[in-house]
């Protein structure tokens, strides 16, 4: 039976302490969070009853109600139901900078995940169809689906701007404005220049072309002109201070940076300025500010903690692919229930900007199908029909990514099969990394994106990931039966909350907190 999430919304307002308990409340991929007065107030004994919750987890200073794939509707309920008075102060519970890191990266990315997984479907989608031969890569359907497939990636510091203001509470479209100069025609036109003639210098061949051009208009008019070779890049300075050229586009932490200040820059005019002026030159400042200190500044130092962040990552890899991979499909189930897992966004977003592939979602989805194939395991050992009934559920949708129903639904509460499908995770996991498994395109691991893992002329990356998983599901659904769990009576009362993996599957995603 559907879950009627209006009425999910009043029992959860009702046992987190009320509306007046609430400061704020947000939400990612698959769960509500609530930073409350009080979370003392909360019954978490009921809450976990209420029919569409999964689970309430207690981290970083939030009241995190699981919901699943059904978080957005029961967030607009919720929403409708309480009045924040925002110009009220009140203290946020003080948390670590840890947590207060992953809540910060969970609330930019989470609500542009999936448009952007979409994204990365559509390129592996149409570089499948076009390896096979079912398209032409010449074709203008295949240019035009080609370049449809990189725009999230393209304009993704917009995105990032977007939901950063939100968290920063910055206006989110001087933060919209500040990105876009930064993936502006003008400046990517310089950049490319500077690339260009860059590059170049280092041929004697071009130089010599090059040298002849300013000698000859003719030449140079067909170099510059019809060919597009620039044939000098000047310096690029504000204010006499050098500006280092880099590329913004697909850019995560320097955007970041740039609102976080913003912040600052924003609330410092908003209180200086007089009213009849504020609203005017209060953006102006921000924009005509941030975007010189982001080239200056925040772009350089925010390309420096990204590639140290990835650098780090990359070189443990390098060292042993197969042990990062027991590594990451071991202890990425774990991650996840600690809430800590998004703090490798960044780095597999700025893998594909600077690699053009990600090499820990290959070893990530070890764990996803090993989740789901100790799914199918509780489901023929256990003698109890509800919990057949939510563990075949909870695989399914496991299947195509959404592994917190099995999480915390099936496994947790079952225990053993938690630690199988982290054993059997981190099997397939070495597997994945023996064969330098990877994803070419940004998703979110589950079966209906597998084509996002082919590239031409890698067919034994793709067999060894498809390996990988099969391996996964097949050892999650062996070790669970072998090993057992304490099964439950029939006549013991599930609780509701499992019920809320009847979400649809139809959407991929990855298990986000």
């Amino acid at each position: 039976m559907a879950i009627d999430y209006a009425l999910t919304a009043q029992e959860i307002i009702k046992y987190i302490g009320g509306d007046n308990n609430v400061i704020t409340v947000t939400h990612c991929a698959t769960r509500l969070r609530f930073i409350l007065k009080d979370n003392k107030a909360v019954d978490k004994e009921k809450l976990n009853r209420v029919k569409g919750v999964i689970t309430v987890i207690e981290a970083g200073g939030q009241m995190q109600v699981v919901i699943g794939n059904h978080v957005a509707d029961a967030y607009k309920h919720v929403t409708n139901l309480i009045n924040i008075d925002e110009s009220a102060p009140v203290a946020a519970p003080k948390v670590g900078i840890v947590s207060r890191l992953m809540d910060i990266i969970s609330s930019i990315f989470a609500p542009f995940l999936y448009p952007l997984a979409a994204c990365g479907i559509l390129q592996g989608i149409i570089s499948f169809l076009a390896a096979i031969g079912w398209m032409d890569a010449a074709s203008g359907t295949y240019r035009i689906l080609n370049f449809v497939s990189w725009t999230g990636f393209t304009f993704l510091p917009v995105m990032v701007a977007f939901t950063a203001a939100k968290k920063f509470n910055v206006n989110p479209f001087t933060a919209v404005i500040t990105a876009c100069a930064l993936i502006s025609p003008d400046y990517m036109n310089m950049l490319t220049a500077n690339k260009i003639v860059t590059v170049n210098s280092a041929d004697p061949a071009v130089q010599q072309l090059m040298h002849e051009a300013l000698n000859n208009p003719q030449v140079a008019h067909i170099l510059n002109t019809i060919a597009g070779i620039p044939l000098s890049s000047p310096s690029l300075d504000f204010f006499g201070i050098p500006v280092q050229y880099l590329s913004y586009t697909a850019s995560v932490i320097p955007i970041i940076l740039m609102v976080w200040a913003m912040s600052y820059v924003q609330r410092f005019f908003e209180k200086v300025l007089p009213m009849v002026v504020r609203n005017l030159f209060t953006p102006m400042f921000c924009i005509a500010i941030m975007v010189p200190l982001t080239l200056l500044v925040f772009g350089p130092v925010g390309n420096l903690i990204g590639g140290a962040i990835g650098g780090v990552y990359n070189t443990l890899y390098n060292l042993s692919p197969a042990i990062a991979g027991f590594m990451v499909g071991a202890f990425w189930q774990p991650l996840v229930t600690l809430g800590v897992h998004w703090g490798i966004t960044p780095v597999t977003v700025g893998n594909y900007a600077t690699l053009g592939y990600d090499t820990f979602t290959g070893l990530q989805a070890s764990a996803v199908f090993a989740m789901a194939g100790t799914m199918f395991g509780v489901y023929l050992k256990t003698r109890n029909r509800e919990m057949k009934g939510i563990s075949l559920s909870a695989g399914i949708t496991a299947l195509f990514g959404i592994t917190e129903p099995a999480i915390y639904g099936v496994a947790l509460r079952l225990k053993k099969p938690f630690l199988c499908s982290c054993a059997a995770g981190g099997i397939g996991g070495a597997i994945a990394g023996s064969f330098n498994a990877v994803s070419w395109s940004y998703c979110l691991p589950g079966i209906a994106v597998l084509p996002v893992f082919f590239k031409e002329g890698h067919m034994a990356q793709f067999l060894g990931f498809l390996l990988s998983i099969t391996v996964a599901f097949i050892l999650g659904a062996v070790f669970t039966w072998l090993v057992g769990f304490t099964d439950e009576p029939e006549n013991v009362e599930q609780p509701d909350s499992a019920k809320a993996s009847e979400a649809p599957i139809a959407q991929a995603q990855m298990n986000q907190g």
